[in-house]
């Protein structure tokens, strides 16, 4: 029975004792005897809620042993004075950004008031995209009183950092900490300073994700891309090789896109990765369009130019130990190249030597005749000497004269085209030759600017 009667002693003392405070008490009136006076905020912030707000109110101060030794009393914060703390770079459209009360307020007897209030804030937060994804973001919640200057209210941190117990790890984002600084700033309006804490959320985000998804098929692709120069030419597949690596990037350059800010303040480390390798890749494409149009010279083409002979058939050439196709056929041009045109040293031959009579030649005798000699006496046949029959040596010089100019014409033409036909062809080889070296030369271009954007993002990634 006395334990009862105790407590409802207690709640009276209770009762009384918050009767006696807000007898008189303002709460649109700062507590402070003296006008002129300030009171200090102290402000502490968990990265979840508020989880210290404190100050101290003159008007709120009790002896102990007046109310029955009562030390601590609750109220609402709706009926004392509270600091009108905001967020000042709030973007939440479903609040103002002000500590909104609703929780009770713990109060001492030495006049020391403790508010803890879970809050949710949206704040606006700068973000730079150009290290992404191997970014770090710092983002600012800035808080202050919104009517006071620093002499009415002077704002101060509790701690040099927030609360970070209570922090459930994020899977894209490292908390790297969350420092609180304080600062004083003038405005144009008022004299006095108006005190404001800025707490800083440290954050860098975890790579791997986009690593892994984006960064590596796109190395895996820059390193495939100089293999094209291994296809033979005759192939007709680098193109289409090229081709579908390059669109291959485009799509994971789109995929880069949607997952990054709309701003245009600076583009991603990743972004320019992906461009520098689409340039890469294009400036592949028209080097092997180049190398094809060369490759592929149709007969009749002017001949290689001098400079470029002496360039890439002489000084590259010998750089990358290129063995020259047109070299091989060199051997052959002798045989039709020596003279302009066939001749004959002597066309008059010496018809007569051809013959054992001294320049005559016998005549075919009848098929009809029998006359080859008579009988003697004995039975043997007695042959008459062949008749001699005289011709003309000047004319039938003459005559094979004539047969030998077409024979020699024919075989002039044979010979011019098979000299052109030759010429042609050692064009093209010349051609070909050219079109071989600069592809070792663009090659070996294409491997050191692979290597370097390679290591370019392996090394800022810090893999």
């Amino acid at each position: 029975m006395s334990k009862y009667i105790q407590q409802a002693q207690c709640l009276d003392e209770v009762l009384r004792l918050r009767s006696s405070l807000l007898e008189k008490y303002q709460k649109s009136i700062r507590p402070v005897r003296d006008y002129r006076d300030g009171i200090t905020v102290y402000l502490n912030v968990a990265l979840r809620q508020i989880t210290d707000l404190y100050w101290k109110d003159e008007y709120l101060q009790w002896n102990k042993t007046e109310y029955g030794g009562i030390s601590s009393i609750m109220f609402p914060s709706r009926e004392i004075w509270i600091p009108d703390i905001y967020l000042y770079n709030n973007v939440d459209e479903q609040s103002d950004g002000g500590l909104q009360p609703g929780t009770n307020v713990k109060v001492t007897s030495e006049g020391e008031v403790s508010w803890l209030t879970p809050s949710s804030f949206t704040s606006s937060c700068k973000i730079d995209i150009g290290p992404f994804p191997y970014d770090q973001q710092h983002c600012i919640l800035h808080f202050g009183s919104w009517t006071h200057t620093g002499v009415q209210v002077d704002l101060q941190n509790a701690s040099a950092a927030a609360d970070l117990s209570d922090f459930a790890d994020n899977g894209e984002w490292w908390l790297l900490g969350m420092p609180v600084s304080r600062e004083e700033k003038f405005y144009s309006c008022c004299p006095e300073p108006y005190p404001n804490l800025k707490f800083s959320i440290d954050l860098k985000r975890r790579p791997m994700f986009y690593f892994f998804n984006l960064v590596l098929p796109c190395l895996i692709l820059l390193l495939i891309n100089p293999l094209v120069f291994y296809l033979p030419p005759d192939s007709g597949e680098r193109m289409g090789f090229c081709m579908t690596i390059l669109l291959a990037l485009v799509v994971f350059l789109q995929l880069v896109s949607e997952s990054l800010p709309k701003t245009s303040d600076n583009i991603p480390l990743i972004g320019k990765f992906f461009a520098g390798t689409i340039f890469l890749l294009g400036l592949t494409a028209m080097a092997n369009i180049i190398i094809l149009h060369l490759y592929y010279r149709r007969p009749g083409s002017k001949e290689v130019p001098s400079i470029i002979r002496k360039i890439f058939l002489v000084y590259l050439a010998k750089i990358f130990c290129f063995t020259k196709a047109s070299d091989h056929d060199d051997d052959g041009k002798g045989v039709v190249d020596s003279t302009d045109t066939l001749k004959i040293s002597n066309p008059f031959l010496d018809v007569t030597q051809m013959f054992p009579f001294g320049g005559s030649a016998p005549n075919s005798p009848d098929p009809g005749s029998r006359d080859y000699g008579t009988w003697d006496c004995s039975g043997r046949v007695r042959r008459k000497e062949p008749p001699r029959v005289t011709f003309n040596l000047e004319a039938m010089q003459t005559n094979s004269l004539i047969y030998l100019k077409e024979i020699l014409r024919a075989v002039n033409v044979i010979v011019k085209d098979i000299r052109e036909q030759r010429a042609d062809e050692n064009v093209e080889l010349e051609w070909r030759d050219v079109a071989m070296i600069l592809d070792r030369v663009a090659l070996f271009f294409v491997i050191v600017a692979t290597v370097a954007l390679s290591m370019a993002i392996l090394l800022f990634s810090g893999l």
